[in-house]
């Protein structure tokens, strides 16, 4: 019984992530906020570095994948079925979402996320698909709202 627990388990949790991969570079994070309230920035799913599972779609080469409008929704390069280099997502309206840099599937590099509006999200680093150094959050007008030092591993410091 016990076995079967774990299998299930790990069936799931390779089903979620597959899911997850499969919906471009980045996450939704969070909606535009057009009416000038808070902005909440959910980072927990930022914080676990996990392995990108073999894409068997994708061997070697760059690949594009579109929305169902034609519009580009990521283009990113694969060697060996995993994302290697530059990997840029977009909102269905073509504006750039996220521009991410990947090593053997993991984040590694420079990453940038804007809003639909064109105004950044955040901007940071990983390394080997951890978040690494010093990261600027923004609100959807630009302003920047929060700065945390990943590299020290410290709480969020006060804009």
């Amino acid at each position: 019984m016990q076995g079967q627990y774990y299998f299930m388990k790990k069936t799931a949790f390779i089903f979620l992530v597959s899911a997850y991969l499969l919906t471009g570079c980045h996450p939704a994070s969070t909606p535009n906020n057009s009416a000038g309230n808070a902005v909440v920035i959910d980072t927990t799913k930022m914080h676990a570095a996990t392995q990108q599972p073999v894409d068997t779609s994708a061997k070697d080469g760059t690949v594009i994948r579109r929305y169902a409008n034609g519009v580009i929704k990521e283009r990113s390069y694969y060697v060996a079925g995993r994302r290697q280099g530059e990997c840029q997502s977009f909102y269905p309206t073509g504006k750039m979402w996220s521009d991410d840099y990947f090593v053997a599937g993991l984040q590694d590099g420079s990453t940038i996320s804007y809003y639909e509006n064109g105004q950044k999200r955040y901007v940071g680093n990983y390394t080997k698909g951890k978040p690494s150094g010093i990261w600027t959050f923004y609100d959807n007008t630009g302003k920047a709202v929060r700065t945390t030092n990943y590299s020290k591993k410290q709480e969020p410091l006060a804009m």
